[in-house]
């Protein structure tokens, strides 16, 4: 108490939310449809390249395509605009 016989105040303190609960059941998160398809393609990548069924590099992915070998073709997003039109126009 103060001098005067009031009691003295005392600054608020800022509001603290509690923890939030962590149940088993809830330490997995949602995972977006974007995500669960790159983990698609990435594990399916993942078996190709174990395989040993691929081939990289522009000029044996044209011969492939010309021998009518290849089932799925991957362009980069940096390879150039003719290259990328020569491979889709075998593709």
């Amino acid at each position: 108490s103060s001098r005067l016989g009031r009691p003295v105040c005392t600054p608020a303190r800022p509001f603290r939310r509690p923890p939030p609960h962590t149940d088993s059941a809830m330490v997995a998160k949602k995972q977006s449809k974007a995500s669960k398809a790159a983990d698609s393609i990435n594990s399916r990548l993942q078996l190709v390249m174990k395989s040993g069924k691929y081939t990289l590099g522009y000029k044996t992915t044209l011969k492939s395509l010309r021998a009518g070998k290849s089932k799925l073709v991957l362009i980069s997003n940096n390879c150039p605009a003719l290259r990328k039109s020569e491979i889709e126009y075998y593709a």
